[in-house]
């Protein structure tokens, strides 16, 4: 379980996390959007104890957690072997030793599904490979926490889409709490069950995919008719040109007529409208 109570950091007048409350308690495979500069590395780096934070208090199953704190019980995709120029093999097998509840086989399992070269050492891998090797330690490390910030940076597409499935491989193995910062949005709905959109150093939005899936519609036609089909509804944004209008709604959707349209959100397409535009959803 991960909570946040009222967590601000500040790098000098900069505020980057701003008095954020959150509660995560449940095992599920967890997606962290946001904008650049929006504070999704920093907050994954204040709850892996990487960095302290300014004000508040962030725990991971009731412990507290900061840059002193052991055994937190959260593994980060940064946290290891970027420091180490170590051939694979031998760096997964450094993992190994200093975590007794590692994974070595599921480890030496996924060197050899993504093909990386066990003798090799760790800074001649190209930038997708290192993010693999990165990624294959976090995940066998066993925790119950584990944050993945761009997993996918420098990965081909087949590389993601193997990517996608070892992740889920995983999480049915262990089931446990994983939080993914991503841009590639559109490809990790099919693997996420909720989401966190961060904007500005907030939370603005955390729900799970599901609810985005059936609450999430664009209402299109004439402005007036846009405007009687959404009147009690939680519009997100909206937009008028020439008498026409287009509304984005978080809400149980209207009930069809001739004269409205009502498509479905993309993931993509909700997360723009939730940061693109001022409102949002009311919760």
């Amino acid at each position: 379980m991960i909570e946040l109570k009222q967590v601000t950091k500040q790098y000098g007048q900069a505020v980057v996390l701003k008095n954020i409350t959150l509660s995560i308690d449940e095992p599920g495979i967890y997606c962290l959007l946001g904008r650049n500069g929006a504070g999704k590395t920093t907050l994954l780096k204040s709850i892996a104890g990487y960095q302290n934070i300014t004000n508040g208090i962030i725990k991971v199953d009731g412990k507290t957690i900061t840059t002193s704190a052991l055994d937190t019980g959260v593994s980060y995709i940064e946290n290891f072997a970027r420091h180490f120029n170590l051939p694979v093999r031998r760096l997964l097998r450094v993992a190994s030793e200093v975590n007794p509840s590692y994974d070595y086989d599921f480890a030496l399992e996924m060197m050899e599904r993504f093909e990386l070269e066990g003798k090799k050492r760790f800074r001649q891998l190209s930038l997708g490979m290192k993010t693999m090797v990165s990624t294959i330690i976090c995940l066998a490390s066993n925790k119950d926490v584990i944050l993945l910030d761009e997993p996918v940076l420098g990965f081909d597409a087949m590389m993601r889409v193997e990517f996608y499935d070892m992740l889920t491989e995983s999480f049915q193995k262990h089931p446990r709490i994983i939080i993914i910062s991503t841009h590639i949005i559109e490809e990790i709905a099919k693997t996420i069950q909720k989401l966190i959109i961060i904007e500005k150093g907030s939370v603005r939005f955390f729900d799970t995919l599901q609810s985005v899936e059936a609450k999430a519609f664009r209402i299109s036609g004439l402005q007036k008719d846009v405007e009687a089909a959404t009147r009690n509804l939680n519009i997100i944004s909206q937009d008028t040109v020439n008498g026409l209008a287009t509304s984005y709604i978080f809400d149980a959707p209207p009930e069809q007529t001739a004269s409205i349209e009502i498509h479905p959100l993309s993931l993509q397409d909700f997360f723009i409208q939730m940061v693109g535009h001022k409102g949002g959803v009311k919760r």
